[in-house]
Order: C-alpha cells, then sequence, then structure tokens
C-alpha cells in the first residue's frame, strides 16, 4: 500500500477512536451527575430514617402480592431487555 493511502487509514481510524472517546466522556459526565444525586438521595433518606427512631421499627412488615396486578403497564422508556409472559 502507498503511503498516502495508510495515512488516510491512520487519520480515519484516529478520527473513529476520538469520536468514540467523546462519545464516553460524555456518558461518564452523565453518570458522574446521576451518581452525585443518588448519594444525596440517600444522605436525606438516612437523615429521615435516623430521626424517626420509633416503637414502629421494631413492627413486623407483611407484604402481600395481588395476582391482579400482574395487567399493570410497562415502562419501556427506562427498561432496556423488556420480557413479557404470554398468558393463556
Amino acid at each position: 500500500m502507498s503511503e498516502k493511502r495508510i495515512m488516510r487509514k491512520l487519520n480515519k481510524l484516529a478520527s473513529r477512536i476520538h469520536s468514540k472517546i467523546e462519545t464516553v466522556r460524555d456518558e461518564m459526565d452523565d453518570l458522574e451527575i446521576e451518581f452525585e444525586l443518588l448519594q444525596k438521595q440517600i444522605q436525606k433518606l438516612q437523615a429521615k430514617t435516623s430521626s424517626k427512631v420509633t416503637a414502629a421499627d421494631n413492627e413486623e412488615v407483611v407484604l402481600e402480592v395481588d395476582d391482579d396486578e400482574d395487567d399493570e403497564e410497562i415502562d419501556l422508556e427506562n427498561s432496556s431487555a423488556v420480557s413479557i409472559t404470554k398468558k393463556f
């Protein structure tokens, strides 16, 4: 291969790598922001629970599952893989 062709291919490869790096940087920035917000929310919830120490903390909580709730809507916007079971 000629030297010019090799240089074009290397420049094209470098350009692709640069665009991928920029994409990853943007995603990392978004994840850092979401992580900070999550940490703040956790701190708020911990502050609330530590201030509400009552006798209710010792009570046992029983959760019942209602079979009629199987028909609820699925949030497709925030899920990457959704599996829906068919009812027959």
